[in-house]
């Protein structure tokens, strides 16, 4: 390995490797939960816009039918959570 990355005059050690492998999986899982979330736009329909890893489950604080008539009156009788 040390030779294929030679032309980068770099020292490969192990909090390198650590940060670097950190950094791939962090993008990674943030990729992979947000990935999911096109599918309404796919569709056409409207919604909130989601938030990485949570997705909307902040929207129902303040209780189920609530937020479902907040919906509608945001985005019409047909959208999408």
């Amino acid at each position: 390995m040390m030779e294929a990355l030679g032309f980068l005059k770099l020292e490969v050690n192990g909090p390198m490797v650590t940060v670097a492998l950190s950094v791939a999986l962090l993008a990674l899982l943030k990729w992979y939960s947000t990935s999911a979330f096109s599918r309404l736009e796919k569709l056409g329909l409207r919604h909130p816009k989601p938030f990485p890893f949570i997705g909307n489950l902040t929207f129902f604080r303040q209780g189920f039918w609530e937020s479902q008539m907040e919906l509608r009156k945001l985005y019409g009788p047909l959208c999408g959570l």
